[in-house]
């Protein structure tokens, strides 16, 4: 199912850079922790002290803006790619 990105709504093109992002920064900021630390019980102490909710807010705010950022270029481009203004 090869759809073209102008005839997917703008919202579900959206959650899915943002989804796809927020995977891929989990992903990577979890390894970094492991790395960081040896182990992952930094998470643990972030969770017991309730400051997770500050990071997962910034992080989903990171992601929201990136998903809208990435489908609007991503749109324009092909809408120049067809020939249309």
């Amino acid at each position: 199912m090869n759809q073209n990105i102008l005839e997917v709504p703008f919202w579900k093109v959206a959650l899915r850079f943002t989804v796809s992002f927020l995977v891929l920064l989990t992903l990577v900021l979890t390894g970094a922790t492991y790395f960081k630390n040896g182990n992952l019980e930094a998470i643990n102490k972030s969770v017991a002290d309730g400051t997770w909710t500050q990071f997962v807010l910034a992080r989903v705010a990171i992601g929201i803006v990136y998903g809208v950022a990435m489908t609007y270029f991503s749109r324009r481009r092909a809408k120049l790619a067809q020939g249309k203004r």
